[in-house]
């Protein structure tokens, strides 16, 4: 794919459903940083990956045999975290297929993220306990270097249930993390410091999901009231990050006092539906939920700002688990409770036109007479003379059509190596991960050296 072809003015959401993926077990879905690849969570305690080019599985990972309750990427796709109710976690190395670390807890894990800039550390919330952040050991053999959290703030009680986070995520960079506990509590933690920089308290509900656009900005969450909140962040850039960045920003050195407001609040106040899954479009403009009620499969596109209805999307009757959005097409991803993946996309317009401008669409069939020197590129003539035949029809097709071309379009060359700073939002981007092909051998199939009996000489 060639994001530098891609429309800028085609609208983030999808239309309709472009194709059908049978998973059977799948609860939950996400995509990887660069959307080439969507993993699925399964009741079964396997996590499917799928090749969004193909639609095929390309790696089976099990995990256990509890039922998977999420998964979480790398910024380079390298590694895939899986944890399940049973309290366990698993960093998976996709190069080698192998288990990086692995880490037991004695409460259930409502959520689970990766440091976006370290594909080693995680955050772990668990249901009764205080989160966790998790360090992979140096080695695939060294135990996890486990660390619990003081998020309380001042009016919860350490000591109870509400000490415990229903669910995480970080910003952009890793430089801050976001929690939300069962009382209504939305914090901001320094991972450096480990110390809350911030709280607020959106309401009486418990907070289901949370998550951050692609700026790192605002985020959005999901309470049991519910109600979607788009909550505006602003925090001061860490003693480290300031460091590195003082002598190109000078704004660094002002002091920024942590805040999280509430922008905006967005619900149906007709139907008044719980929402199973709400985050940011692809470029942060939207918030994209869906609803989990009765047998309705159904996704909400809202502006973020006004907090009005854009689209609504209307699949099968069949209860919606979760949804996902492609990071960078508009593309979405929803799993009904029947196990089926649904692919969203925009019906494609074929509009010829706009890559050629010398194009003339025909309404019906003619008849097409072949010049005689159609393929002939050049030609020497008697005098001495070289005639370009090519570059003399491209001169009196410009003539004939009356535009403007430049001839060094002519011959173009297409650069595929180049690294496009619009679509990178990190100064030392990591190397793309390419999965490794992986061969699965059919038992049914006869080995290589033997043959049929009616194949055998």
């Amino acid at each position: 794919m060639n994001r530098k072809l891609l429309d800028p003015f085609e609208p983030e959401y999808p239309e309709a459903v472009e194709a059908c993926l049978d998973d059977e077990y799948a609860v939950k879905c996400a995509f990887s940083h660069n959307g080439s690849f969507l993993a699925t969570a399964r009741s079964d305690g396997q996590c499917f990956i799928w090749d969004m080019d193909t639609l095929n599985i390309m790696r089976r990972l099990q995990h256990g045999d509890a039922a998977l309750c999420g998964v979480s990427w790398s910024r380079s796709s390298r590694y895939i975290l899986t944890y399940d109710d049973a309290g366990a976690c698993a960093l998976w190395d996709l190069s080698s297929g192998r288990i990086r670390a692995r880490a037991s807890f004695d409460s259930a894990v409502v959520c689970a993220r990766i440091h976006p800039r370290n594909s080693l550390v995680f955050i772990v919330c668990l249901a009764r306990e205080a989160p966790c952040i998790v360090t992979a050991g140096a080695a695939d053999s060294d135990p996890p270097m486990v660390e619990r959290l003081r998020i309380a703030a001042d009016d919860v009680d350490p000591a109870s249930k509400a000490a415990a986070s229903t669910c995480c995520c970080f910003g952009k960079k890793g430089v801050y993390a976001f929690f939300g506990t069962s009382r209504g509590l939305v914090l901001a933690l320094d991972v450096a410091s480990r110390s809350v920089v911030c709280s607020t308290k959106l309401s009486a509900s418990a907070v289901n999901t949370i998550a951050c656009n692609p700026r790192g900005s605002d985020i959005v969450t999901n309470s049991t009231d519910r109600i979607l909140r788009v909550c505006h962040v602003c925090l001061p850039v860490s003693a480290s990050a300031s460091a590195s960045n003082r002598t190109s920003h000078v704004q660094t050195e002002a002091k920024v006092e942590p805040s999280i407001t509430v922008a905006a609040k967005i619900q149906d106040i007709v139907n008044r539906v719980h929402w199973a899954q709400a985050v940011f479009s692809s470029s942060g403009d939207y918030i994209v939920s869906g609803i989990q009620h009765k047998a309705e499969h159904n996704i909400y596109i809202w502006d973020k700002l006004s907090g009005s209805l854009v689209k609504m999307l209307t699949g099968p009757n069949e209860l919606l688990e979760d949804c996902a959005v492609h990071p960078l097409r508009p593309i979405y991803v929803s799993v009904s409770t029947f196990g089926i993946i649904y692919l969203w996309t925009r019906i494609p317009q074929q509009n010829w036109n706009a890559f050629a401008p010398g194009f003339r669409e025909l309404e019906e069939n003619i008849d097409y007479v072949e010049p005689e020197d159609e393929f002939d590129r050049s030609i020497q003539t008697r005098d001495g003379t070289i005639t370009d035949y090519a570059e003399e029809r491209f001169q009196r097709d410009i003539r004939a059509g009356g535009a403007s071309i430049d001839p060094s379009d002519f011959d173009a060359d297409v650069d595929i190596t180049d690294n496009d700073p619009l679509f990178s939002d990190s100064e030392s981007e990591e190397e793309e991960f390419l999965l490794p092909v992986s061969v699965e051998n059919d038992e049914d199939a006869l080995p290589p050296t033997a043959l049929p009996e009616s194949m055998s000489v």
